[in-house]
C-alpha cells in the first residue's frame, strides 16, 4: 500500500520541525513534505499531489487563504483537505472564515500531539473517500464515453449503408427516363432531390448530434480556430476527426471523392498546414 502524503506548511521552522517529529514518533507510514510560504506549497502540491495539507495562516509570500484559495481554483486538487493552523486567529469569525474558503478543519498553535495525529486520521480517511468518489465518477464518464463512441461508430456504419442503397436505387430510377415523358422525368428528379434534402436534413442531422456527444466542444473549437471554414468544409472535418477516408466521406456527402480531395484541399490552406502535415492528425488533436 502507499504511503499517504502529508504537506506541512509553515514560515517557523521550529513548528515544522515538532510536527515533523510528532509525525514520526506516531511510527504512522506517512511521507512528509514540507514548504515555508503557500507559494513553495503550491509547487509541492503539483509535484507531489499530497493526500492532506496542514497549512500556517500568517505567512510571507503567500498565506494560507491564498494558498487554499489557488488550490480550489484547480480541479484536480481542489479535493485536497486542508487544515487551517493558528496561534492568533482564534475567534469563530477567524473560523468560519477559513472553513469559507475551503479548509476542512482548524488547529489550534502551540500544536497538541494526540490532537494533531486524531485530526490527521480523520482527514486523511475524508482524503481517501474523495479519492475513491473521484475514480468511481471518472470510471463511469470513460464507459458512457465508449458507449458513445460505439453509438457513433455504428450510426456512421448506417449512413454508409443508407447512402449506398439510396445510391444504387437512384440510378436505377434514373434508367428510367428515357421511356417517360417530360412530366415523369420531373417526377424523376424530384424524387432525387427529396432523397437528397431528407437525407441532410435528417440523418446527418442524427449523426452530428451523436458526434456532439462524444466530442462535446469538437464544434466550438474548431470555429474558435478556424472560423474561415464552411459548413461543408467542417463537415469534412467531423468525418476526419473520425478517421474516415477521403471515399468514405465522399460516401457520406453524397459526392465524389475527387470533389472531397479538392475541398481538403482548401480546407489545408485555410488552415495553414505545409505538405508535411497531416490534416488528419491535425484535426484529431482538436480536442
Amino acid at each position: 500500500m502507499d504511503k499517504q502524503k502529508i504537506l506541512i506548511v509553515d514560515d517557523e521552522p521550529s513548528i515544522l520541525e515538532s510536527i515533523v517529529k510528532y509525525y514520526i514518533e506516531s511510527r504512522e507510514p506517512f511521507d512528509l513534505y514540507q514548504a515555508t510560504n503557500g507559494e513553495t506549497a503550491l509547487r509541492v502540491v503539483h509535484q507531489v499531489i499530497p493526500d492532506l495539507i496542514l497549512t500556517d495562516w500568517e505567512m510571507p509570500i503567500m498565506d494560507g487563504l491564498q494558498l487554499i484559495g489557488k488550490l480550489q481554483s484547480i480541479e484536480k486538487f481542489c479535493d485536497i483537505p486542508v487544515v487551517m493552523m493558528s496561534g492568533f486567529m482564534l475567534t469563530a469569525h477567524d473560523l468560519r472564515t477559513a472553513m469559507s474558503v475551503g479548509a476542512v478543519d482548524y488547529i489550534r498553535k502551540p500544536i497538541d500531539k494526540i490532537e494533531l495525529l486524531s485530526r490527521t486520521k480523520t482527514m486523511l480517511r475524508i482524503s481517501t473517500a474523495n479519492k475513491t468518489i473521484r475514480r468511481q465518477e471518472e470510471e463511469r464518464l470513460n464507459n458512457e464515453l465508449e458507449h458513445h463512441k460505439k453509438e457513433l461508430a455504428i450510426a456512421a456504419l448506417h449512413l454508409a449503408n443508407y447512402q449506398k442503397r439510396n445510391e444504387e436505387l437512384l440510378v436505377e430510377i434514373k434508367k428510367l427516363i428515357p421511356f417517360i415523358n417530360k412530366e415523369g422525368m420531373e417526377i424523376v428528379r424530384k424524387i432525387v432531390n427529396d432523397n437528397k434534402s431528407n437525407y441532410e436534413s435528417d440523418f446527418l442531422d442524427i449523426f452530428e448530434t451523436q458526434f456532439r456527444n462524444v466530442h462535446a466542444d469538437f464544434y466550438e473549437r474548431l470555429d474558435h480556430r478556424h472560423p474561415e471554414l464552411t459548413p461543408t468544409e467542417k463537415k469534412i472535418c467531423t468525418f476526419l476527426k473520425m478517421n474516415l477516408n477521403t471515399k468514405e466521406i465522399a460516401v457520406l456527402l453524397l459526392s465524389t471523392p475527387a470533389s472531397i480531395e479538392v475541398a481538403r484541399a482548401k480546407i489545408r490552406k485555410k488552415i495553414g498546414l505545409d505538405h508535411n502535415q497531416s490534416l488528419t492528425e491535425y484535426i484529431s488533436g482538436i480536442k
